[in-house]
């Protein structure tokens, strides 16, 4: 998809530079250089073209069809970060088995959140890069045991691992640490 895009891109600005230039060079001369035959100035008939009976049908065809086809580019490249299931190792039977890691992930961060100095935590699964990527974000308190907090990560990712096909899977704990809350103020 992306070198189709990036095809379509390069010939429509190609396009777009040679008539940009091809206007700007007949109205300063320089056309009738290159081009000889250029014509000095366009006379064209609309009339001929818009009084058909055809023309609003034809116009409208054309205005839907430009509308479908900017909303498809829309929709295409809108940015999809969501991953659906996760196809798991092959085992001694035949057959295919998926996971859906969202709830593996959801319970992961529920354990997290019920580290000490964890306040709250929740996880993600989402595509980045062309890569799986597991999120995990924990918030804890200002005066937290940050290598304890980063041992429980590890050990809720060694878990998870075991759950997820870890091989294609990479992960990313994102720790916010609360702000010291304000000095009460002082009633004299």
């Amino acid at each position: 998809m992306l070198a189709v895009d990036r095809v379509l891109l390069l010939l429509l600005g190609l396009v777009l530079v040679v008539a940009g230039v091809a206007a700007v060079g007949w109205q300063v001369g320089f056309l009738s250089d290159v081009w000889p035959s250029a014509p000095d100035r366009l006379a064209v008939d609309t009339e001929t073209v818009t009084q058909t009976s055809g023309y609003p049908v034809l116009l409208a065809l054309a205005g839907v069809l430009l509308v479908g086809l900017g909303l498809w580019w829309l929709v295409a490249h809108l940015p999809r970060r969501s991953v659906g299931a996760l196809r798991l190792p092959a085992g001694d039977r035949a057959g295919r088995l998926t996971v859906d890691p969202g709830p593996a992930v959801a319970t992961a961060a529920e354990v997290l959140a019920e580290a000490s100095d964890v306040r709250a935590a929740r996880g993600s699964v989402l595509r980045d890069r062309g890569e799986l990527v597991v999120r995990l974000r924990a918030t804890v308190d200002p005066g937290a045991d940050l290598p304890a907090v980063v041992a429980a990560c590890d050990r809720v990712l060694a878990d998870l691992a075991r759950v997820l096909p870890s091989d294609r899977l990479r992960s990313r704990v994102e720790i916010s640490v609360l702000r010291e809350p304000a000095a009460a103020p002082r009633v004299q």
